[in-house]
């Protein structure tokens, strides 16, 4: 390929091209977050993600895919390919993109023996080709993995373009993207402008329309003064992104200014974060600089709950224990809940949520507990009983209650929902809020 009567059109925001190869994903085998991770990253970066091309480990596809993204984009990033394993064709097909031939690196052996090093594994070049690489393209270190990355510079009089490539393994590629790829940017783009910066609005409860159409109707308007506008709906609620043009300083005005707007309107109610963080992530934070406990009795989420918070770092500081308490004899001989309260008022019960939590607490001795205890189908619903109910009980020593919710979904989505609405009520009762109304069943505390 002549690569050096290539133009790029003048361009004030450098553009990208991601390409994410893999057999599997064009199946559904395995799901695509390569992308939102490359977006993500590429934002800071001051770089726009204007095209995300899914490919398979085939040749002809991946050189006509490359061939447009080379021609349109100032970088271009492949995630996939790079093994060891006869579907691993990347590589070889780069080196014919590029008209560099598969030759032995020095730099890339060495990493090679670093990689498995750090494994307390020999490298063997007989099970895989990772010190052989395309004529013209520099390996890349890989941190987290063992198949080096790649990276092809493109300089002119004029124009700069780059090429880097990762292993399609999610982890791996985060690892590349975060310590790097950076410098290679740095050195391509000097110039590239990296001051937006993102105010995110994250509510609860409320759809977008209600939102944009009914309770703030010029929001987006007045919102687009200040910036960029999007909306992305989430798990339970939406979020608003202002992405603005600035620094730090000029972000913080930003978002005192609309705190101060929306904590005094109909909005209020529904905001719970001006992060972007998860939910599970402030849970753990929050907790942690109070110096809180918290224990689980789960049933339909099976443990879900333990699960995003066991992925949170300081996790342990804050989660004791969790009981995933699916049977009754289970709910009856690990949480104490009574038998009489199981057959009168059922499983999934108001009544019986309420117990798990207290029973869980006194057991564990935590300052919070939360429990779940719901349907998330397909079957075992009812008329009065529907798929999508879950009930929620919270103990502490201010107060105890348990509330039913209903939600509609798919079994996975349903359990996401009851999880996150679970998180929602422990990140009230960590930050203080009053959390009785009418309808909640409640118990004081003596």
């Amino acid at each position: 390929m002549d690569t050096k009567n290539i133009k790029i059109s003048p361009s004030k925001t450098l553009n990208a091209h991601l390409i994410v190869i893999g057999d599997e994903l064009m199946t559904g085998k395995i799901n695509d977050i390569n992308t939102s991770q490359v977006a993500k990253w590429l934002e800071k970066e001051g770089i726009e993600l204007t095209f995300s091309t899914l490919c398979p480990d085939k040749k002809d596809h991946l050189i006509q895919t490359l061939t447009l993204a080379w021609e349109q984009s100032d970088l271009v990033i492949t995630t996939g390919g790079l093994g060891p394993t006869q579907d691993d064709i990347t590589k070889a097909t780069l080196g014919e993109f590029f008209k560099g031939k598969l030759k032995e690196n020095l730099k890339a052996k060495e990493l090679a023996k670093l990689q498995y090093g750090r494994i307390q594994k020999e490298w063997n070049p007989n099970t895989n080709a990772y010190h052989l690489i395309p004529e013209g393209m520099e390996p890349v270190a890989n941190p987290k993995g063992l198949a080096p990355g790649l990276c092809y510079k493109l300089k002119n009089k004029k124009d700069s373009k780059l090429f880097l490539a990762a292993p399609g393994v999610p982890r791996e590629l985060r690892g590349m993207i975060e310590t790097e790829f950076p410098s290679f940017l740095d050195e391509t783009f000097p110039a590239r402008k990296r001051s937006s910066n993102v105010l995110t609005i994250r509510t609860i409860g409320v759809p977008e329309e209600k939102i944009f159409f009914h309770m703030m109707p010029e929001l987006w308007e007045e919102l687009s003064t200040w910036g960029k506008v999007s909306s992305l709906p989430q798990v339970l609620g939406v979020d608003i992104h202002l992405t603005i043009e600035g620094d730090r300083q000029k972000l913080e005005e930003t978002k005192v200014f609309w705190k101060k707007k929306l904590e005094n309107g109909p909005l209020a109610e529904n905001i719970w974060s001006w992060e972007s963080k998860k939910i599970e992530e402030l849970v753990i934070e929050e907790a942690i600089e109070k110096k809180l406990t918290l224990s689980l009795a789960e049933s339909c989420t099976g443990g879900l709950v333990a699960h995003r918070l066991t992925n949170i770092p300081g996790s342990s500081q804050v989660l004791l224990s969790s009981v995933v308490a699916y049977a009754n004899q289970a709910k009856e001989t690990f949480l104490g809940v009574k038998s009489e309260t199981l057959k009168s008022k059922g499983a999934v019960s108001e009544e019986t949520a309420l117990e798990m939590a207290m029973g869980v607490r006194e057991k564990i001795k935590s300052d919070i507990s939360v429990s779940l205890t719901g349907i998330a189908g397909p079957g075992g619903g009812s008329l009065e009983k529907p798929v999508g109910l879950v009930c929620i009980g919270l103990d502490s020593d201010n107060e105890s209650f348990a509330k039913t919710f209903s939600f509609k979904g798919d079994r996975e989505h349903l359990k996401k929902r009851f999880s996150e609405m679970a998180l929602y009520q422990v990140l009230k009762r960590i930050r203080g809020f009053k959390i009785f109304s009418s309808g909640w069943l409640l118990m004081p505390q003596s």
